[in-house]
This record gives C-alpha cells, structure tokens and sequence, in this order.
C-alpha cells in the first residue's frame, strides 16, 4: 500500500492551523470589561463586553462609563439572556436580538440580564450595526443558495440515478440548509424547544459529515440485524452527549465526532482510495472552522468573541468547503463514469465493426464454399449422369465406365462425410470416447491404409514410428486426423515424389509429422489454410474436398493440441499433429 503521510500531515496541520489562527485572530480584537470606559473607537469598531458579574442566581450586570460623545448605541445579544428593565434600552427588529441603547457623555451604564449562562454582547455604534449586520445577511444568503442549488443538483442526479451516496448527501444538504434558515430568521431565540433545536443541528451536521464520507467512499453501513443496531445506539449515545449542558462535555463531543470523521477520511486517503483527497482537504478546512465555532461555547475567560468574529459565524460558511469537497468528489465519480461510457461505446463500435468485418468475410469464404461444393458435386453427378446414358444406348460398355462411376460415387460420399463432420464439428455435437491410445500405433495404422492410394499414384510413403507416444484420446479420430494429413499430401504430391511420416517425442509433446514433396503453399495463404470454409485452388485436378485440413485441425482442438504448418512454394510442406503426451 502506498502511503500517503504528506498530505496526511498536512491536513492535520491544516485543522490545527485554522483553529489556533482563530484564536489568535480573535484575541487582537479589544474587550471592554466590566467597569472600563467605552470610547467612541471601540463603538465605531464594535466591541464585546466581558467580565459580567453574577450578583444573584440566574442575574447578570456588566457596567460602563460612557467617555465621549458617542450619538447612538446599538447592542447586540446572541443567547438566551434577556434584559430588565432600563430605560435606555429598547428592542429593534431582530427578535430580540439587537437593542437600541442611549447614552450620554460622562454617564455610567449597567446591563442587566437574566440568563442561566454568562451573557454574550457586543456594544456598537448604530452605523457599524447596519453594515455589520447588512454583510451577515448577504454571506448567509450566499451561503443558503449554495446549500440549496447543490441539493437541486443532487435531487437531479438521485432523480436519474437512485445511489445511496447521493441520498447520504441530499440529507446532508437538507440539514445544512434548514440550520441555515433557522439562525437566518431566527438570530435570537427565546423558546427553550427552539433553542434545543438549534442546538441539535451542529450534532446533526456532524452525524451527517461521517455518513456521507462513508457513503461516498464506499463503505457498506449495516442495515439490519446487530450492526445496525449497534450504529443506531452509538449515534444515540452521541446525540445525547454532545447535547449536554455542561460546555465542556458538549464540545468535548463534538470535537472528537469531528476528528473520528477527518480520521476516517485520512484512512481512505492513506488506503489509495481514488479521489478521497478531494474531501479530506476541504474537510480539513470545515473541521477546523467548526471546532473555532464552538469554542464561545465553552464560556471561557480565554476566548471572549469579537464581532467579526461573531459574523462569520452566523454566516455558516464554514461549512461549505466540505460541501463543495464532497459536490466536487461526487461530479468527478460521474464524470470518470461517463468517460469510462464512451470508452465502452468506442470498444463496443470497434467490436461492431471488426465482428461484422468478420461476418462479412464469413458470408464470403460460405458463398465461396458452396460454390466449391456446387462444383464439386456436379463433376461427379454428369460424370455419373453420362456414364448411365452410355450404358442405356451400350450396355456393352460398362466394364470400361465402371471403375470411372466407382471413383466418382467414392468422392461423393466422402465430400458428403466431410460436409456432414464440418457442420457437426461447427455445431460442437461431436464427443470423443476418450482412453488412453499410442498415436504412433495410430499414425502406423493410417499409413497402412493409404499406402496402396499412394502407390497408385507413384508417390512413395514412409513412416517413422518407433517411438512410443502415448496420448489420452479417441483412437478413431486421431486415426481421421493424420488420415486427413497423409491424404492431403498425397493429393499435392505429384507421381515420383516422396512422403515422410514422423513420429517424435519433444518435450512433453507427442509429435506426429506428415511431409511431403509437392508444390506448397504460399506464404499469404498459409494463415488460412485452416480456416472454415477455405478451399484451396490448383493448377492439377485432384479429388480433394477441401474440407480436411479444417476437420483436422478442429479435432485436434478438441484433444487439447494443435496442427501447425511449414511450407515453402515448389518444395512442400510439413504439417504436424502436436497432442499432450501422457508422462505416466
């Protein structure tokens, strides 16, 4: 397995970077703690107010005095704390969360709020305010469209291709875009369900993040019996915790969902999984952005947010790096697929062309045959026609036309043997009765046979058979075998030549070789001398069907071997049978 440490590391690194340049970022904003004097600086930048007191349960006040002239004040509270009574303080159009405030020059202000936590506030001039929070609206829009138009463009693709991954992702989706609405119209809420639905939904998106890395690198999650079971209690037990009241244990939750999910993109990515680096970087990025998100959370002395700081966040765009990872992985899968289609269309169109390029040639080389075959048959059936109209006019004269008949009906019926064994062999109806057999017994025995056709013809046959060959196979067709060899030479072989049968042992090989000393075969017909349907043409007439060498070798096939070829015009040709040769 390749490893992948570089960018392994550099992705942790990345997640501690993010959260540690957070921290450091937001720690160079001022605060103006409890009893401070706020200027007109601090309210034109924004400013948090930190170091609220808690004089009894539930109640909090934070004082300031006011040191220049500062013409409206605009105070912003995010959580659950709600303010009594003061008389310069009055509510604006953001459901409570953002109060007109009026001050004057040299006078001392105290807030306060009932609440079950620390109170998080910020004090602002009303202009600052109105940009401020101008710049949250549009980076929330933007980041609601891109949630719903990549749900859109999942829906379609889920539409067309119902993948599991896809529907992990809608959900995904679904879950971001809701929470997004949610904290748009809703910025601060009093409802105690409301405010636990809020709360759910950073437990959900996490839950969400590893079901869909899982999803989109192909692991099987169970679906029934103890493993879903088992997943469903875990994610129960997660829910739970990471919904405490206590911030340290909710966070602490959090957090590790967070990393367990990032590890298990880093595995992928170690594990040479294609394309998962595509979610691991961007999933980086939103880990880190998130666990910078929840660190208000922890209502710690040590991380008081600043405005800014508190902007993004409600922006929710640190969530859509992992989104666009997880969107970019998914076009890439479709589009390595769509090109992997129109390689298989290109492959398939080639195939196409070359099959019927071949059923072309075989259409042809079958005309050819039975116009071969027409020919054959009707030499014979006029030669047969007008030897019977000469005996009808001269019965006198069949003792001289009756070896000519005899010669012609014997070439009949074996051009219909021929024909009959290629269709069958063609069909694959032929079965061997297989036992163990000497293939130079046979090849012995064969020559036995045609040596009267070759002496008859003038051409002298010799065999070398001493050696033993056995071999596993049907004795009567590797006796056709060689037959169909030793005839063929004879046929090719003119009066006064010579023809050699060999029989030979190499390697692990049984060797039959039949060589004769006829006119051979050129070198561009001799890839096709076995082919189906090739017939072979002539200068000098002979009896051959045409169809030997094709039975020959096809048998040979069957018995596990082969026949191959070396000739050489005007000096013959060897053709050799090649079977296993049993070594036992």
């Amino acid at each position: 397995m390749k490893q992948k440490w570089p960018i392994l590391i550099f992705s942790a690194l990345l997640t501690a970077f993010i959260v540690l340049a957070g921290i450091w970022g937001n720690a160079q904003f001022e605060h103006l703690h409890s009893g401070s004097v706020l200027t007109a600086q601090h309210a034109a930048q924004g400013i948090a107010l930190d170091g609220w007191r808690q004089e009894a349960p539930g109640q909090w006040h934070f004082t300031f005095t006011v040191g220049e002239d500062i013409p409206s004040l605009t105070l912003c509270v995010t959580n659950t704390a709600v303010p009594l009574a003061h008389e310069g303080l009055t509510s604006l159009e953001r459901s409570g969360e953002l109060y007109a405030l009026d001050v004057t020059p040299g006078e001392t202000v105290e807030l306060v709020f009932t609440c079950g936590r620390s109170p998080q506030t910020w004090l602002m001039t009303s202009a600052f305010a109105s940009r401020a929070f101008r710049f949250r609206t549009m980076t929330q829009v933007i980041a609601l469209t891109a949630f719903v138009t990549m749900g859109m463009v999942l829906l379609a693709l889920y539409h067309y291709k119902h993948l599991p991954e896809l529907g992990y992702f809608l959900l995904y989706l679904v879950i971001m875009s809701a929470w997004a609405l949610m904290v748009f119209f809703f910025p601060a809420i009093r409802s105690s369900l409301l405010q636990r639905i809020l709360r759910s939904f950073f437990s959900l998106t996490v839950l969400a993040s590893a079901l869909l890395a899982a999803g989109l690198l192909g692991v099987k999650l169970p679906r029934s019996g103890r493993g879903l079971l088992a997943l469903a209690a875990g994610c129960v037990v997660f829910f739970a915790l990471s919904m405490s009241s206590y911030p340290p244990l909710r966070v602490g939750v959090l957090v590790a969902g967070m990393c367990l999910c990032l590890y298990y993109l880093m595995a992928a990515v170690n594990a040479d999984y294609e394309g998962a680096a595509l979610m691991l970087l961007p999933g980086a990025v939103t880990t880190g952005f998130r666990v910078w998100a929840l660190m208000p959370g922890l209502d710690s002395a040590l991380f008081v947010e600043s405005v800014p700081f508190y902007l993004l966040r409600c922006a929710r765009l640190y969530d859509l790096p992992f989104a666009i990872g997880c969107m970019v992985f998914v076009c890439r899968r479709f589009a390595l697929l769509f090109d992997r289609t129109e390689q298989l269309a290109r492959e398939l169109d080639a195939r196409v062309a070359e099959r019927t390029k071949e059923l072309t040639a075989e259409t042809e080389a079958r005309k050819s045959m039975m116009l071969n075959i027409f020919h054959d048959l009707r030499s014979p059936l006029f030669a047969v026609s007008g030897g019977l109209e000469t005996l009808g006019s001269a019965p006198e004269a069949l003792p001289a036309l009756l070896p000519a008949l005899r010669q012609r009906i014997e070439f009949l019926r074996r051009l219909t043997e021929d024909l009959f064994l290629a269709a069958k062999l063609e069909q694959k109806q032929i079965l061997l009765n297989e036992d163990r057999a000497a293939l130079n017994e046979e090849a012995a025995a064969v020559c036995a046979a045609c040596r009267s056709e070759a002496d008859q013809k003038g051409v002298e046959l010799h065999l070398s058979a001493d050696t033993p060959l056995p071999v596993w196979g049907d004795s009567v067709r590797l006796q056709q075998i060689i037959q169909n060899l030793v005839t063929n030479a004879i046929h090719y072989t003119p009066a006064g030549g010579s023809i050699h049968v060999d029989c030979r042992a190499e390697d692990e090989t049984a060797c039959v070789s039949v060589q004769d000393t006829g006119c051979g075969i050129a070198p561009e017909d001799q890839s096709a001398v076995f082919d189906r349907y090739f017939h072979t043409t002539a200068d000098k007439k002979h009896d051959s069907t045409g169809l030997g060498l094709t039975i020959a070798q096809e048998l040979a096939h069957l018995h596990h071997g082969e026949i191959t070829l070396q000739s050489e015009v005007g000096k013959g040709s060897m053709f050799t049978l090649r079977l296993p040769l049993l070594t036992d």
